[in-house]
């Protein structure tokens, strides 16, 4: 018998079934017996034998009164054939893990007043659930939210509306509402709600990075004619949260992150009157129905209540 030339040729002659077979004859003792366990005529294995052994290039099987036993080459196919067989199981549980989604990994691209108030626990609950699922969560500006999306490199994003997203599929997540928060002795804290407008007379605490809060106080100054005053500009809620503590300043931000971060702190929130102060965070997707598993079952621990159709 001669082998076939090339590896290739000869991965292409082997198959598993045919390798399962043949360990069962081997276990057996009997290609007789091997037929009747996997349902098929003698004659018909008798023939998958042969074509194994034609594609090793050896004899596999010798024959003797009492049935057949490997010869040399077969007990080294024999416990080669295993090992794959046992590797093939392996690799079925993990694709079907894979499918199911109890494997594998989610990407999500998040605002910072999504990743401050609603991800930290939800996420924490999620992993304890699923040990098996990695999770990439990325903080980003909202801009850059549908931008990770669109590029692929997030499954889906968290962020806030009316910034774009043209082509991808987006739904309702939260919605919040703009607040300032303002030192006690500060001349507005004595109101329970101003417009906008009455606090471009005061030095304000801004963001560093660009944000949806930050794109809309910059859109309502320009609206009212004026600029922003932003003499200081930090990295996080909970900074501007101990600026305005300490009286440098007044700070918009969502009231949901007010609550969060400005606990037992000596400040007072006022709230904004203007319509765009309603803050609505959202959820981008490609496409909602082809997240893999891990992602979409993220999303639905994150939303469990919202099973509906997205909107484009």
């Amino acid at each position: 018998m001669t082998p076939p030339a090339t590896f290739s040729a000869f991965i292409r002659r082997i198959d598993l079934s045919t390798l399962e077979l043949f360990v069962s004859i081997c276990s057996a003792g009997s290609i007789a017996a091997a037929a009747s366990r996997g349902g098929l005529a003698v004659s018909s294995l008798s023939k998958r034998i042969s074509l194994l052994e034609e594609a090793a290039g050896c004899v596999l099987l010798e024959r003797h009164a009492r049935g057949v036993r490997p010869s040399a080459a077969g007990e080294a196919l024999l416990r080669h054939a295993r090992l794959l067989i046992a590797g093939a199981g392996q690799l079925h549980e993990e694709m079907l893990a894979f499918s199911q989604g109890r494997l594998g990994s989610v990407h999500i691209a998040a605002s910072a007043s999504a990743v401050e108030l609603y991800l930290p626990d939800e996420i924490a609950r999620f992993a304890a659930a699923h040990p098996d699922i990695s999770i990439d969560l990325t903080q980003r500006t909202s801009t850059e939210v549908i931008q990770a999306v669109r590029d692929s490199r997030a499954d889906f994003g968290l962020c806030g509306s009316g910034i774009g997203g043209e082509g991808l599929e987006q739904r309702p997540f939260r919605m919040d509402q703009l607040v300032l928060l303002v030192p006690p002795e500060h001349p507005l804290a004595a109101h329970s709600s101003v417009e906008f407008a009455e606090a471009l007379d005061y030095e304000q605490i801004g963001l560093l990075e660009s944000s949806q809060v930050q794109t809309l106080l910059e859109g309502a100054a320009a609206q009212a004619g004026r600029s922003l005053r932003q003499r200081i500009r930090v990295a996080s809620i909970g900074s501007m949260c101990r600026m305005v503590e300490s009286g440098l300043g007044i700070a918009v931000m969502p009231r949901a992150m007010v609550t969060l971060a400005a606990r037992r702190r000596r400040t007072r929130v006022v709230n904004l009157r203007d319509e765009w102060a309603r803050l609505q965070l959202i959820v981008v997707a490609r496409r909602f129905d082809r997240l893999s598993g891990p992602a979409a079952m993220m999303l639905l621990h994150l939303d469990p209540g919202r099973k509906g159709r997205a909107t484009s």
